[in-house]
């Protein structure tokens, strides 16, 4: 064991950033094309087979969290204590899948039945599989990440979903497989993802037998139990409202929810979840004096960049949906400009529970998720009396009391929000501006250009960047700055400036 030299930090320092940058921009590329993807979805599939093919993923995703039981976070945190620690683990979670995967796969008729979903029964087995080959290459991920080798977990993942937006793409444009295609694209990402994660680190690093005591195993089950259940309420406040919008409002109105969802979320998993899955190691490693700053700057820089995404998305939403999507569509579009505004307190909360689960406050994370699920699904059962776009407004309200639970929480544990003030205000302003911007172009442009969607689109959007570009320059130079520093991170001075924000702990390495 040996305590790493300032040499070291400075590494390990950037690692993390330059790593961030390349998750993100793997992200950013692999995001592009699922996005293309979804469109030409759009144009091929009905809205109520893409809700359908949605809901069946979800049920395979509610299962493998379910069955994770903390494995992962548990190789992150005691993978230090060698093989026996880590192929304990491994070994819970490969048993745990097979038994909740099978049992999901037995119980699809009864699904089906309770979801009014008749045609799950054709799309639930294949997601199942697809699922179960992703499980292979979760315990290498976390061995990449407890490394800091976040560069092979970015190509990885970008690689991936290369491959279903391209698998996806031939097979619903060239074949009659409909909503298969989805399925089939599905189990190819799975599998390229699973093969490049375990080639990074073997197979004997984790399934290389070693003893399993009793005593290993009821930590792993302690250590696991709260961890699990904050995950599976966390993914469950993002993804559950689908079966729930289907089982009250239908399959079509599921369908153009999940799209709208999915479109809204799009700037939230491009920055937020990438910076976020970057920042969780980073936090574990450092000085308990230095997590708080680390949060504070990483949500000023990360609303820097995520803000306007948000923002110019659901501005923009009407002149996207009616230039990409055909008419059976339409109504995505209201509903992505309610859910884009709000993405942006989603990644907040995700930054917030980072630090919270840092300082080993798994309970306190259960107990505000299972709050803000509650929340959701009462406001979605009641506001769905008025429509799918009443419905919508579910998800804000949930994350609201999710945001403010996490804030109140990290507030308690000395994490203050009170200077993220300032820099939060010039970013909304120059938000406000660029709307302004593009509704005054919208309304000026629109009458010449009703034939010419695409056009109107590239030039709101055109419009957004250069607004808020100049808006932050002119009263948020610093913050812009800072982001550009942070995303390079390149030559000694970058070095130097990104070692007095990201200052690890001076911890023991293996």
């Amino acid at each position: 064991m040996r305590t790493p030299s300032r040499g070291g930090r400075l590494s390990d320092n950037h690692q993390i950033v330059s790593s961030a940058a390349w998750s993100i921009g793997a992200g950013l590329l692999g995001r592009a094309l699922g996005l293309v993807a979804t469109l030409i979805f759009a144009r091929h599939l009905s809205p109520d087979i893409v809700g359908e093919v949605a809901v069946a993923t979800i049920i395979a995703l509610t299962g493998n969290w379910i069955s994770a039981w903390g494995c992962g976070q548990y190789v992150i945190v005691h993978g230090g204590e060698g093989r026996p620690a880590i192929f304990a683990a491994s070994l819970v979670y490969l048993s745990f899948g097979v038994l909740v995967l099978a049992g999901l796969w037995l119980a699809t008729p009864v699904i089906s039945q309770l979801l009014s979903a008749p045609q799950l029964v054709d799309y639930l087995p294949g997601a199942l599989l697809g699922m179960t080959i992703r499980r292979m290459g979760a315990i290498p991920d976390k061995l990449l990440a407890r490394e800091l080798r976040f560069r092979r977990i970015a190509i990885a993942t970008g690689v991936g979903d290369i491959a279903y937006a391209l698998v996806a793409i031939v097979l619903v444009s060239a074949t009659a497989l409909g909503g298969q295609s989805m399925i089939v694209a599905f189990i190819v990402q799975s599998c390229v993802i699973t093969a490049m994660l375990i080639a990074g680190t073997g197979l004997r690093s984790w399934l290389g037998p070693a003893p399993v005591t009793a005593q290993r195993l009821r930590h792993i089950f302690r250590f696991g139990a709260p961890v699990t259940a904050e995950i599976t309420l966390s993914e469950g406040a993002r993804y559950w409202d689908k079966p729930l919008m289907m089982r009250v409002l239908g399959a079509e109105a599921a369908g153009t929810y999940s799209l709208a969802f999915s479109l809204a979320h799009l700037p939230a998993l491009f920055v937020g979840g990438h910076v976020g899955n970057v920042l969780m190691p980073a936090i574990v490693r450092a000085q308990p004096a230095q997590r708080a700053p680390m949060i504070v700057r990483a949500l000023a820089l990360t609303a820097v960049v995520l803000c306007p995404m948000a923002f110019g998305l659901a501005s923009c939403a009407q002149t996207l949906v009616d230039a990409l999507l055909p008419p059976a569509w339409a109504q995505v579009a209201p509903l992505l400009s309610v859910m884009a505004v709000t993405s942006v307190l989603g990644a907040g909360s995700f930054m917030l529970a980072s630090f919270l689960a840092a300082l080993g406050r798994n309970f306190t994370l259960v107990r505000i998720e299972a709050i803000s699920i509650a929340t959701l699904v009462a406001a979605l059962v009641f506001l769905s009396r008025w429509g799918v776009v009443a419905a919508s407004f579910s998800v804000g309200i949930a994350l609201i009391v999710q945001f403010a639970l996490s804030a109140s929480a990290c507030h308690r544990h000395g994490l203050s929000l009170r200077n993220l003030g300032g820099p939060l205000l010039r970013v909304l302003a120059a938000c406000v501006a660029t709307v302004a911007a593009v509704l005054l172009l919208r309304w000026q442009l629109a009458p010449h250009l009703q034939d010419r969607k695409l056009v109107l689109l590239a030039c709101e959007i055109a419009m957004g960047v250069v607004v808020y570009a100049a808006c932050l320059y002119a009263f948020g130079r610093g913050l812009l700055q800072d982001v550009l520093r942070l995303l390079s991170a390149s030559g000694k001075s970058e070095l130097q400036q990104v070692s007095n924000s990201f200052k690890p702990a001076k911890a023991t390495h293996d």
